[in-house]
């Protein structure tokens, strides 16, 4: 190699390590998407995606990312997550439909992390993703389903747009509950932590409205279509139906009764009458009633057999019912929700709780299980393990008047006031006092 040859050589050489090592500090940065979506949606993934939710979503699921979103925020962040962690395509417009989504490649500068709740990248697009989101966008990204136990689980959208605005997400379901549908939702101000509520105000508007601005919804599964990302139709998706906008849809304003009872009825494998509701309730209620009562006998007859002012912590430990009686309250407040839920007129559970007798203790007459109803709703019984039955129970016996006392000062016939049996069966109680 002469000399001119090898100085050309050098200068080929000079210029191509410069190529190399000096204009990527100048290059913008490689496009990159907020994650990759590795798979696709199918009803396995739906599958995942509710027992995801029944298992780990809580009311505290956003407060490692300090993120803090409203009623429509919350359901978009919590699909969000689910598919950033399974690699999975996302989607979401606003309210014109335009999208953002998975392969957004805006925050390209900002450091990407396997963890979601340590991925700057992902949270960035999650403070994206709640400023272009609201109720209107729902329309662009769920359809309307049919109602039935393949579809009434956990990640079930309901959603209003006009009136109230609103929407959540079914976020447990146990059929062994009173209620067994339960909704996470959010509201205004936007929160980090959101809650778990009972029923929703969401309603479905008349079929004169539009039913895209209201609804029972799953989401829409992305597919990418020559590069593109784009929805499967409505009319494609599993499910899909139009009969929760029909004139003849009973529940259009009682959504949270519709899905309960298809749940109930699918486990039951018939349609629920107001007599199966009715013993239902009565069930829970005489299975809690008879734990207690027989913790309670016991104490009494262990006490008999002690001098009066015996104290054992053990005892104590043992026969008091605190958490019993705490449970046994909380019943009572989703046995008022059940009556109101599955339309159930009061009168007629509490027939049917007068209609079985119960024995307290050796020394009383029998009484029925609507008079323990009221003294647990009244919050009259003791949970001290050294009470006697007559405190335990929150009602006592008048020999000489022939009658229960309440609360240790009520007449049986003032609380029969507050709580109305019809005619016939307040003479059946009365005939069952007079019996014993």
């Amino acid at each position: 190699m002469n000399a001119v040859s090898g100085m050309v050589w050098l200068i080929k050489r000079i210029c191509w390590i410069c190529i190399v090592i000096v204009i990527p500090f100048f290059a913008g940065p490689s496009s990159a998407s907020v994650w990759n979506a590795k798979d696709t949606w199918t009803e396995a993934w739906e599958e995942r995606y509710a027992q995801w939710i029944a298992d780990e979503v809580d009311e505290n699921l956003l407060v490692p990312v300090r993120l803090a979103v409203d009623c429509a925020d919350l359901c978009y962040v919590v699909r969000a997550i689910f598919s950033r962690i399974h690699h999975l395509p996302f989607l979401a417009s606003d309210l014109h439909g335009v999208k953002i989504g998975h392969y957004s490649n805006s925050w390209d500068e900002i450091a990407a992390a396997n963890d979601w709740r340590n991925d700057k990248r992902f949270r960035a697009f999650l403070i994206q993703l709640i400023s272009h989101v609201t109720t209107k966008s729902y329309p662009h990204d769920a359809y309307p389903v049919c109602l039935n136990a393949a579809t009434v689980k956990p990640g079930l959208v309901v959603y209003e747009n006009i009136i109230a605005s609103h929407a959540c997400f079914v976020g447990r379901v146990n059929p062994d509950q009173i209620i067994p549908v339960l909704f996470f939702e959010s509201s205004v101000p936007p929160a980090v932590r959101f809650k778990l509520s009972t029923t929703t105000n969401v309603y479905i508007y008349s079929p004169g409205v539009p039913r895209k601005h209201s609804g029972i919804v799953r989401w829409n599964w992305p597919i990418s279509d020559n590069g593109k990302w784009r929805y499967i139709p409505d009319e494609r998706m599993p499910h899909y139906s139009l009969d929760i906008y029909d004139a003849s849809f009973p529940y259009r304003t009682q959504l949270s009764k519709a899905l309960n009872r298809v749940v109930k009825e699918s486990v039951a494998g018939k349609k629920l009458t107001q007599e199966d509701s009715i013993q239902e309730l009565v069930d829970y209620f005489r299975t809690e009633i008879q734990f207690r009562l027989h913790l309670v006998n016991q104490a009494e007859t262990i006490l008999r057999r002690h001098q009066p002012g015996y104290r054992s912590e053990q005892f104590d430990y043992n026969y008091s019912t605190d958490s019993r009686d705490e449970r046994l309250r909380l019943l009572i407040r989703q046995i008022w929700a059940g009556l109101d839920e599955y339309e159930i007129p009061r009168e007629a559970f509490f027939q049917a709780l007068q209609s079985i007798p119960i024995s307290l203790s050796p020394r009383l007459p029998a009484t029925n299980l609507y008079y323990l109803f009221i003294t647990v709703d009244q919050r009259w019984i003791s949970s001290g393990a050294y009470a006697s039955a007559e405190q335990r129970w929150g009602m006592r016996w008048d020999e000489k008047a022939g009658q229960w006392i309440f609360g240790d000062t009520h007449p049986e016939e003032k609380i029969l006031s507050w709580y109305p049996l019809r005619q016939e069966s307040k003479e059946a109680t009365k005939e069952l006092i007079d019996a014993n």
